[in-house]
């Protein structure tokens, strides 16, 4: 009877590791996410202002310059 007991015991110890374990994943992927949204939306951001940068240095070189008197 004692050891159905402590196999009992490691059994419940098992699956209460195993969920904490699954606890800690959960919070995990919803923190890579959210970190992958971020890193998103800032290449967004990097890529209109390059995109930006680089009308405005077209225009620049294309448009005639302004003569002074």
């Amino acid at each position: 009877m004692e050891g159905n007991r402590a196999s009992s015991k490691e059994s419940e110890d098992i699956l209460l590791a195993l969920d904490q374990v699954e606890q800690t994943i959960e919070v995990m992927c919803d923190t890579l996410v959210r970190l992958k949204e971020k890193v998103n939306m800032h290449l967004r951001s990097v890529d209109e202002y390059s995109e930006k940068v680089a009308q405005v240095n077209l225009e620049e070189s294309v448009a005639p310059k302004k003569m002074m008197h």
